[in-house]
């Protein structure tokens, strides 16, 4: 009867131990990536959920850890070192969108882009301007039948929209007033720039990305169409929006 009792105490104890340690570890990789994604969220802002979900997992391991060796905590760290690292590692192929108001993070974001689009963001301007306002970034990843866009809008000095509309005017395949642009993205060409791509031959359509909210209220502003894909299905565009009466650009891609 004694020796039982000895026995089972032996395996309690060697229980505790590898529970414990196993519940380490999983607050050591857990912690790794709320540390990421957390860095990538300060970084980038993008990777929220990610974020939330390490740190749930992370907070539970340390919970878990404290509580002791039970058999039920044991258990649910075995099944969240399992299923929640593969999850985060799904999501992570599928990359997350970013919006952002925050113009020092700029440059990061577009290195987040390129990092993950093998053509990247190839209208955006490598250094924002001094002294912008109402800045925005945003970036929706290709999925499938969607297609995704690369975004930045701001309003700056005069001298420097009319920089930019002598640049862009230059190398536009297609100008248009926005006006034109049924519901800020679609409109048909007359003939197809020799510099256009086109996947069927009569096929006109136009689409470009652009932020309604942005354009809202201008009633003089001018597409700059740099580079286009004619393709009702899979369409793919550059193109630079430019009100010069109200010092207002867009740098935007789709597809």
């Amino acid at each position: 009867m004694n020796e039982n009792i000895v026995t089972t105490d032996i395996k309690q104890i060697k229980f505790e131990k590898f529970n414990k340690a196993f519940t380490i570890i999983n607050v050591v990789i857990a912690g790794l990536f709320t540390l990421l994604f957390l860095v990538l969220f300060i970084l980038v802002e993008s990777g929220l959920v990610r974020l939330v979900i390490s740190g749930i997992w992370l907070i539970s391991n340390v919970i878990w850890l404290f509580r002791g060796a039970e058999k039920k905590h044991f258990l649910r760290s075995t099944l969240s070192c399992i299923f929640i690292p593969v999850t985060i590692m799904m999501m992570s192929v599928m990359i997350a969108g970013v919006h952002s108001d925050s113009p020092w993070r700029y440059n990061l974001q577009l290195d987040y882009v390129k990092y993950y689009k093998s053509h990247a963001f190839k209208v955006a301007p490598e250094k924002l301007p001094d002294d912008i306002s109402d800045y925005g970034f945003h970036f929706v990843a290709t999925l499938g039948q969607g297609a995704g866009h690369s975004s930045v809008r701001f309003e700056a000095s005069q001298d420097v929209i009319k920089a930019y509309e002598e640049e862009y005017s230059a190398k536009a395949i297609y100008t248009y007033p926005y006006s034109e642009f049924e519901h800020g993205y679609s409109i048909y060409v007359d003939e197809i720039s020799p510099k256009a791509s086109a996947t069927w031959e009569d096929d006109k359509s136009l689409y470009i990305y652009s932020d309604t909210d942005f354009w809202a209220e201008s009633t003089s502003a001018t597409v700059y169409v740099t580079s286009a894909t004619h393709n009702w299905n899979h369409p793919h565009s550059t193109a630079v929006i430019i009100d010069s009466e109200k010092n207002m650009i867009e740098f935007a891609q789709l597809g």
